[in-house]
């Protein structure tokens, strides 16, 4: 057998751990001891702890299977063989087997004089031709798998293109794996000339070529197959090109958001292409990564797990490596985990999360995390405090290293400013407003050039200038300019540069002139 299986022990599944523990518990009614009984009692917890605490929700990132295969080129059959495993069809399975001997059928027929002794571009012909006489028969655009397509000849071009890989190499052709975003075909090369070969046509070998149908004494019938120009082709190595065969259905298991099955499988194309063609793995790795991240989705987005989330993705960088398309990903869950606690208040579970997962977080978005919750933690940690403790709580923070930063520093301006605010307060709803600007100064000693206190205590001189006018006026229209110029003059030494005061000092001069 060229392919090994890994096989696992299903531990959790209910009907045997229901088995494992009725068993023990039967054990421990039958025996008579004490001693006994107090030792099958422990092995029974024991085996309960064991199981619960093992078990993971998380899909296994171990291959599927591992080709045991080495080098290249592989056979016509080793190529049918790795195309089944993609299948999920074991080639020692009943249909794996009955596949085989199928294929042992047409290579036996591809290898017979009759098409081993045609000219290489006859013999490229025929194999497509022998596919169709044989063996195929209905066009699915989605039915990839190999063993379906010798057991019920439903095909696409994915699984046709594999066969005719396979015929044409044990034929002797020189043959080569095509893909586009959205198409697989073969190439064969004849003579230095490069040809197509469209297989999910009968009539696909050289597109645009035209060939006879029928020919009599009187007419000969023709038909072409229109030449396609694929855009984005590539030419791969033939294990990326069998391993298209897994590539369709994974993305089947990833459209139905199956992941337990298609991320082993996924890692098993990992595994089976290797890196011998750089362009190949990195392709087929970043169709891991695409899976990989869009479960790491599914657990933040709808089942609303991020920090689950951030875990799967440290267990695929423990197993298989970072990449630039997962890091994006992680970054951005981290982002939302660290959110999700926030809105919920809980600053130590964030930090937490943060502490736990910073190491595979880029520096710049682990600053930039690190800095929203802890400034969240200030939010928190400020609400409700009396304006002096906050005040004392800010300045003590004001060491913290994290308070350096740009928006730190900024939030703590604010909260400071809302601290003076909120101690200076009652002062100005009392109408004390000398008070409150001189507060209001003791404040900008320490939270220099605040616009919002500088706003403030300017209102509270402008109000306190408006309580000296008022007074005064009181004071003239009743004729007593005496007491209305010494209101007036102590009104300026406090605020000496306000225009309604002066104004005043003018008015009452006047009248004392008179």
């Amino acid at each position: 057998s060229f392919v090994q299986p890994i096989c696992k022990l299903d531990i959790y599944n209910a009907f045997a751990l229901k088995a494992v523990l009725l068993y023990l518990y039967v054990m421990y009614i039958v025996f008579y001891t004490e001693d006994m009984k107090r030792n099958l009692l422990f092995l029974l917890l024991f085996t309960v702890t064991v199981l619960l605490f093992a078990q993971t929700d998380f899909p296994s990132l171990e291959p599927l299977f591992i080709y045991e295969k080495e080098g290249e080129p592989l056979s016509g059959e080793d190529l049918i063989r790795a195309g089944l495993e993609f299948s999920l069809c074991p080639a020692e399975s009943e249909n794996g087997r009955q596949v085989l001997s199928q294929y042992k059928a047409l290579e036996d027929a591809v290898l017979s004089p009759e098409i081993a002794d045609l000219p290489l571009m006859e013999r490229g012909e025929k194999i497509l031709t022998l596919m169709y006489e044989k063996l195929l028969r209905q066009y699915s655009s989605n039915q990839t798998r190999v063993d379906v397509m010798f057991l019920t000849g439903s095909y696409n071009c994915v699984s046709s293109s594999l066969l005719y890989f396979a015929l044409a190499r044990e034929a002797g052709l020189q043959v080569a794996g095509q893909e586009t975003p959205e198409h697989a075909f073969c190439t064969v090369y004849i003579d230095g000339k490069k040809i197509d070969v469209e297989t999910t046509n009968p009539g696909g070998f050289n597109p645009g070529v035209k060939k006879i149908v029928e020919q009599t004494e009187k007419s000969t019938r023709y038909f072409v197959v229109p030449k396609k120009y694929y855009a984005g082709r590539k030419e791969v190595g033939e294990r990326k090109f069998v391993s298209l065969v897994g590539r369709n259905m994974v993305s089947m298991m990833n459209d139905r958001s199956d992941y337990a099955h298609g991320i082993p499988l996924s890692c098993a194309r990992m595994v089976f292409v290797g890196d011998a063609v750089a362009r190949d793995a990195a392709a087929v790795r970043e169709d891991f990564d695409t899976l990989a991240g869009n479960y790491a989705i599914d657990l933040d987005q709808r089942q609303k797990e991020s920090e689950k989330a951030l875990d799967w993705l440290d267990s695929v960088y423990a197993r298989w490596g970072a990449s630039a398309e997962l890091q994006k990903k992680y970054n951005t869950i981290a982002y939302n985990c660290a959110v999700n606690f926030l809105n919920k208040k809980d600053y130590a579970q964030a930090r937490q999360a943060f502490d736990r997962h910073k190491s595979n977080l880029t520096q710049k978005n682990a600053a930039s995390i690190e800095v929203m919750i802890y400034t969240a933690w200030l939010d928190g940690a400020t609400e409700g405090l009396p304006p002096d403790e906050m005040i004392s709580f800010l300045h003590e923070e004001g060491n913290n290293p994290l308070a350096k930063e740009k928006s730190v520093s900024s939030r703590m301006k604010q909260l400071e400013e809302y601290a003076w605010y909120q101690k200076l307060k009652p002062l100005f709803d009392s109408g004390d407003y000398i008070a409150a600007a001189r507060l209001a100064d003791e404040g900008l000693s320490h939270v220099p050039a605040s616009r919002n206190l500088e706003t403030i205590k300017s209102q509270c001189l402008k109000n306190y200038a408006i309580d000296v006018h008022n007074e005064f006026a009181d004071l003239a229209n009743a004729g007593k300019y005496e007491e209305a110029l010494a209101t007036v003059q102590k009104g300026l030494e406090v605020v000496p540069s306000n225009a309604t005061l002066k104004n005043d000092l003018r008015k009452v001069q006047n009248f004392l002139k008179k």
